[in-house]
């Protein structure tokens, strides 16, 4: 049962997930995003709640078990990648599949030697850099609203990419990251708080060229139904995704999230021509999720139309993701 305090976090955050779903639908998302990105006050306060939310409630409950910890996932299967073999095991199935797809005479591919003694992490959405105790990273955490002062300012969608490397330790503003920088990208229950599939599109296509070779990016979304209710939704982002050249390599529903993760091909055509091969393929790339097909007419209706226990498991939900736009 959530407490008082939980619920007060909580409906604060999903307010204003909504308004901004709202609103994209009145003015179009463009300009509802820029001004959502304008509204200081709201943003801040945004940045403190879900500071508390993930602190308070979500890493203090979950912090020991690694299937409901999010950031230990995260961990986890980063060191299941990088230290325990992974990445040799990807990179050799890549390599046959080349040889399947396009025959003998196509590029070998080749290994990457080099040897970090950190991997290069990029948090984005980090809200409180949670990575930052975990000596194996070199992190730079970004979000629209930093709660603590180790995270940067930035609107992910508009960061430039460029080619050469950029310093932003002295500044509280990310300008721009450097391309094919980063083994890790993060995005923890940040693609649901995008209004429309083209953002969450764009940021992923953005992760694909921030990525070194053989990098992975993470991704963690909310949904508390079984695990194939919404596995429709999941193929279209892996289908998506394949379009980009990144191919998944972890896939788990865990209770209240589904957690992947999706490499960088070494060849991108390898994820392309396996997409082609898939008889219920996309026709077009898009990351819908289930929000997308509702429709908003105001709050008070929204809120009317649903029984006192239907909210109160949105609030548990809510409050267990800490930092999530539930399906609703």
């Amino acid at each position: 049962m959530a407490s008082k305090e939980q619920r007060k976090l909580s409906d604060f955050i999903k307010g204003v997930h909504q308004n901004l779903r709202i609103q994209s639908h009145k003015l179009g998302v463009e300009k509802a995003w820029t001004l959502h990105c304008q509204e200081t006050d709201t943003l801040k306060k945004y940045a403190e709640y879900m500071h508390r939310l993930a602190v308070d409630f979500w890493d203090k409950n979950n912090n020991e078990d690694v299937k409901m910890c999010r950031i230990k996932w995260v961990v986890f299967q980063v060191n299941e990648y990088f230290i325990n073999g992974g990445k040799d095991k990807a990179q050799k199935r890549e390599y046959f599949l080349q040889i399947r797809y396009f025959g003998e005479s196509s590029i070998k591919i080749e290994k990457n030697t080099e040897n970090n003694a950190k991997l290069n992490l990029l948090d984005v959405g980090s809200c409180y850099n949670p990575f930052k105790f975990f000596s194996i990273f070199n992190v730079v955490a970004i979000d629209l609203a930093p709660a603590t002062s180790d995270v940067l300012r930035c609107d992910f969608l508009t960061v430039d990419v460029i080619p050469e490397k950029i310093d932003n330790s002295s500044s509280s503003y990310c300008k721009a990251l450097q391309m094919n920088s980063f083994d890790i990208i993060v995005f923890s229950l940040l693609l649901e708080y995008l209004p429309s599939p083209q953002q969450r599109y764009s940021c992923c296509s953005k992760a694909y060229q921030l990525l070194k070779m053989d990098g992975i990016l993470c991704i963690l979304t909310p949904d508390s139904k079984h695990a194939t209710a919404n596995s429709k939704v999941m193929k279209s982002w892996r289908h998506t995704l394949a379009t980009l050249g990144f191919w998944r390599i972890t896939y788990q529903k865990l209770k209240h999230v589904h957690c992947m993760t999706y490499r960088k091909c070494q060849n991108p055509d390898i994820s392309k021509h396996w997409l082609s091969l898939q008889s219920n393929s996309i026709c077009k790339p898009i990351m819908n999720i289930p929000q997308d097909f509702h429709e908003y007419c105001n709050k008070k209706q929204s809120k009317e139309n649903r029984t006192e226990m239907e909210n109160q498991v949105l609030v548990d939900n809510f409050t267990f993701l800490s930092n999530s736009d539930v399906f609703i």
